[in-house]
C-alpha cells in the first residue's frame, strides 16, 4: 500500500487516496439523490393528477413541489461544501460539510418519504443515498482514529435526522444495511491503513539503512578527493620547493604554489569535474590545450627533462572530465619521477586506439617492488590509479629494484569520436630535444 514510499509522505498519500475516494462516492450518491428527486417528483404528481379532483391536486402538488425544491437544493449545496472538503481539508468545512449534510438528509428524507404510498419504510436504498454520503465526510487529519471520529459523527447525525424525518412522515424506521455496511467498510479500511502504518518501521529501517550507505559512500568519495588534492597540491609544491636552486623561487614555480593555495582555499575540489573541466581544442592545438600538456610543463619547470612523443593530438577525442583527470595522474607519475628515480628525465608516449587512449610514462631510475610499497606511499594508489579506474580506465605498472618504472595509463573513449589527422603524428616533434 505505500508503493515504496519514504516515511514521511507514506501517512499524508494514504489518508488523502482514501479521503479523495470516499469524496467521489458521497458526489455519486448525492448525484443519485438529485436524479431520485426528480423521478419520484415526476411519478408522484401523474399519480396524484389521477387519483384526485383538481383542486386537490393542485394543492398537493404545491406543497410537494416546495418540499422537493428544498430538498435538491439542499443537496447541492452539500455537494459544493464536498468539493470545497476535497480541495482543502480543513475542521471548519469539515463541520460544514456535516451540518449542510445533516440538513439535507432531513429535508430529502421528508421529501421522499412524505409521498404517499411510495416507501413502506426508511430502509430502502433511495431513502439511504444522501446518509451515505454523509458518512463519507473524509475529514480534516491524517489520523487513522481521526477520520474513525469524523465518519462516525457523519454516521449518528444521517441515522439521528433519518429517524426524526420518520417520526414526522409517520413512515416506520428501519435500519438500512447499506448504510450500516458503509461505516463499518470505511472504518475497516482506516483501521486496516492504521495496521499497515505501524507495519512502516521496517520501511523506515530500510531507508535509514540506504541513507546511512549513501552517506558512507559519499564521505568515503569526499576523503579519497582529499587524500588525491593533498597529493596534488602540497606535496607536489614540497617536492618541487625541496627540488629547487637556492635562492629566490622561479617565477613558474611560484605561480604554481599560489594556484594550489588558491585551490586550497576554495571549495571546487567538492564539485564534479564536467563543471570544472573545458573541452581540449581539435586539431593542431589540441596537445597544447590539454592538461596533460600542462602537466608536463609544471614537472619542466620543477627541472625534470621530459621527451614526448606519439599521437599528441589524439587527446583531442578525450573528454573534459577524462582530460582532466588523465593529466592529473600523468602529473603524479612525473612526480614520483622527481622523488624517487634518482633521474632527472622521463618520457611521455602517446598512443591512440579506437576504444581508447593509452598514455605510459617511463623512467631510467631505481624502481621499486610495488608490492612492497608502504601504506603512507598514496601517489600510485591515490593521485593515479583511482583517478584512472573512475573513468573506466586501468592502470599498469611495470617496475623492479635497479631497471626503472614504466606506467602505462588507458583511458576509453568514444568508438564515434574524430580521429586526428595522420599529420599531427608525422610532424616535428620539437619536445623531443630535452630541456
Amino acid at each position: 500500500m505505500t508503493l515504496g514510499l519514504p516515511e514521511h509522505l507514506v501517512k499524508r498519500t494514504l489518508s488523502h487516496a482514501l479521503a479523495r475516494a470516499a469524496h467521489w462516492f458521497a458526489l455519486t450518491c448525492l448525484a443519485g439523490s438529485l436524479a431520485a428527486l426528480i423521478i419520484l417528483r415526476m411519478s408522484a404528481t401523474a399519480t396524484t393528477a389521477a387519483t384526485t379532483t383538481a383542486a386537490t391536486a393542485t394543492t398537493a402538488a404545491a406543497s410537494s413541489d416546495t418540499a422537493t425544491t428544498a430538498a435538491a437544493l439542499a443537496i447541492l449545496l452539500m455537494a459544493a461544501v464536498l468539493v470545497a472538503l476535497s480541495l482543502r481539508r480543513t475542521v471548519i468545512l469539515s463541520v460544514a460539510y456535516l451540518v449542510t449534510g445533516s440538513v439535507a438528509t432531513y429535508l430529502y428524507t421528508m421529501a421522499v418519504l412524505g409521498m404517499p404510498d411510495v416507501f413502506p419504510s426508511s430502509n430502502i436504498f433511495l431513502v439511504t443515498l444522501p446518509k451515505l454520503a454523509l458518512v463519507m465526510v473524509g475529514g480534516a487529519g491524517t489520523a487513522a482514529l481521526v477520520g474513525v471520529l469524523w465518519g462516525t459523527i457523519g454516521f449518528v447525525l444521517a441515522e439521528a435526522v433519518t429517524v426524526f424525518a420518520a417520526v414526522q412522515t409517520g413512515v416506520p424506521y428501519g435500519e438500512d444495511v447499506f448504510t450500516i455496511s458503509t461505516y463499518f467498510f470505511l472504518v475497516s479500511m482506516l483501521l486496516l491503513t492504521a495496521f499497515v502504518r505501524r507495519q512502516r518501521s521496517v520501511q523506515s529501517a530500510l531507508h535509514r539503512a540506504m541513507q546511512t550507505d549513501q552517506t558512507r559512500l559519499l564521505r568515503h568519495d569526499l576523503d579519497l578527493r582529499a587524500l588525491a588534492l593533498n597529493q596534488d597540491t602540497t606535496l607536489n609544491q614540497l617536492v618541487a620547493v625541496a627540488r629547487a636552486h637556492p635562492g629566490a623561487l622561479s617565477d613558474q614555480l611560484a605561480g604554481s604554489i599560489r594556484d594550489s593555495l588558491q585551490t586550497l582555499r576554495g571549495t571546487d575540489w567538492l564539485t564534479d569535474a564536467d563543471a570544472q573541466s573545458v573541452a581540449p581544442s581539435r586539431g593542431t592545438d589540441a596537445w597544447l590545450t590539454s592538461e596533460v600538456y600542462a602537466a608536463i610543463e609544471r614537472s619542466r619547470d620543477r627541472g625534470l627533462v621530459v621527451e614526448v612523443s606519439g599521437e599528441r593530438a589524439a587527446l583531442c577525442r578525450l573528454s573534459p572530465a577524462s582530460d582532466r583527470e588523465l593529466g592529473l595522474a600523468v602529473q603524479q607519475c612525473l612526480v614520483n619521477v622527481i622523488l624517487h628515480s634518482g633521474k632527472v628525465a622521463a618520457e611521455v608516449v602517446i598512443e591512440s586506439e579506437p576504444n581508447s587512449i593509452s598514455l605510459m610514462v617511463m623512467d631510467a631510475g631505481r624502481g621499486f617492488t610495488e608490492s612492497e610499497t608502504g601504506a603512507d606511499r598514496l601517489g600510485l594508489r591515490q593521485a593515479v590509479r583511482r583517478r584512472i579506474e573512475q573513468l573506466g580506465g586501468s592502470v599498469s605498472i611495470f617496475t623492479r629494484p635497479g631497471a626503472g618504472t614504466s606506467v602505462l595509463l588507458s583511458v576509453p573513449v568514444e568508438d564515434d569520436e574524430p580521429q586526428p589527422a595522420a599529420a599531427a603524428t608525422d610532424a616535428p616533434n620539437p619536445d623531443r630535444v630535452p630541456q
